[in-house]
């Protein structure tokens, strides 16, 4: 049976795994799971991230989370940077919602959504492969494939078969950059990136939990050409603060035990919603096209950009020529992405995956998930949702 009920699917996760990687657990390890004394339900989720996405019931793999208001050449793990910690690499998110979708669960691409999250229960400083040539570095969010368990470690087929699309690339000396969103080339320059670079996927096990080791400290600092320091993780006790700030002694992420909930738990989906008005539909593809149409001329102008500077660094001759070539290759690949980000947004405009609008005032907000419109009770009174982007 496809369709996948999403509580049993945070057990069946991450405990299992395709593939033939494998990093075995150091005998003897001591155990710390979580941030102290936190637990939530699945259903923390869905009500924490209703608000600034839409949640999918996916016949592959079950209840799913797209965020709102894309850009056209928007990835995971593309906005916030990069710090090298005792689990090693870790994702600072400028998103509200980066510490739960960056941390647990994977990333797909679909074709009708875009990217959408699959959540999962076990908590990393980042799921994602690693990739670094002469002059740039990569990383891709790791697919729903690819399982986890403190006994076995990452198991994954292979990195290399990650779409090119998946990808976000930067010079190398950019990689720590505090805003490496800005960095991040054109999704049409990909699978030159991918030519010029080799894998360095490594997870390994640190007090029970998964560290993304990648390259480590020393190779980094030959990257990027200055030091690179070790940070500490430190728990926080609410997702507001859990993002991978700054705080007392290092950098602070939320890290609560993931729990299945109760059987029938889920979240509200547009589907069980009352449709948005046709005038608010048509006002939100108005500027979601207009949106697109600016990110699009904003990217081809940034691969111009880049050809332009390669051409200027290469002498005339036969490499210049197959550069060239290379160079039309790339624009018919951004092409390609952007007939996509169109059809996505149509897809998407279709099945009214738009952000609500406001409740009427004095109208109570209705819940999701827990039935109540409340966050579960050990969390009431945090700063949840001021991580804005």
């Amino acid at each position: 049976m496809k369709r996948l009920l999403l509580g049993a699917m945070f057990i069946t996760l991450f405990a299992t795994g395709i593939g033939c990687a494998k990093i075995q657990a150091q005998p003897g390890l001591q155990v710390s799971m979580n941030s102290p004394g936190s637990s939530v339900e699945v259903s923390y989720f869905y009500d924490t991230l209703s608000p600034t996405g839409e949640w999918i019931d996916d016949a592959t793999y079950g209840w799913c989370w797209t965020p709102y208001d894309m850009a056209a050449g928007w990835r995971p793990y593309s906005n916030g940077h990069w710090e090298y910690t005792d689990y090693g690499w870790s994702w600072a998110s400028d998103e509200s919602w980066g510490w739960a979708t960056y941390h647990y669960g994977r990333w797909h691409f679909d074709d009708t959504y875009g990217w959408i999250w699959v959540p999962g229960s076990e908590w990393a400083p980042a799921w994602v492969a690693w990739r670094y040539g002469d002059d740039c570095v990569g990383w891709a969010p790791l697919p729903p494939s690819a399982g986890w368990s403190v006994s076995a470690g990452l198991e994954f087929r292979d990195a290399n078969r990650i779409p090119s699309h998946e990808w976000c690339f930067v010079p190398r000396q950019h990689l720590l950059d505090a805003n490496v969103r800005m960095q991040v080339t054109s999704v049409a320059r990909n699978s030159t990136m991918l030519s010029r670079s080799h894998d360095a996927t490594r997870f390994e096990v640190r007090n029970g939990r998964p560290a993304n080791v990648g390259f480590d400290a020393v190779q980094a600092e030959r990257l990027v050409g200055r030091h690179v320091p070790t940070v500490k993780i430190v728990d926080v006790g609410t997702p507001g603060r859990g993002n991978g700030r700054a705080v007392a002694g290092g950098v602070g992420f939320y890290r609560p035990t993931v729990k299945p909930s109760p059987a029938g738990h889920v979240p509200v989906p547009a589907a069980r919603r009352s449709p948005a008005p046709a005038s608010e539909l048509q006002r939100q593809q108005a500027v979601q096209q207009r949106r697109l149409a600016s990110d699009l001329a904003a990217e081809s102008k940034r691969l111009a950009l880049d050809q332009q500077n390669d051409l200027r660094a290469r002498a005339p001759g036969p490499a210049a020529d197959q550069l060239r070539q290379q160079h039309a290759a790339e624009q018919q690949a951004f092409q390609a992405h952007a007939a996509q980000q169109r059809e996505v947004l149509a897809q998407r405009m279709q099945k009214q995956i738009v952000r609500p609008a406001p409740p009427a005032r004095g109208k109570p907000a209705q819940g999701n998930g827990n039935g109540n419109g409340q966050p579960p009770k050990q969390d009431r009174g945090d700063d949840r949702g001021k991580g804005g982007k």
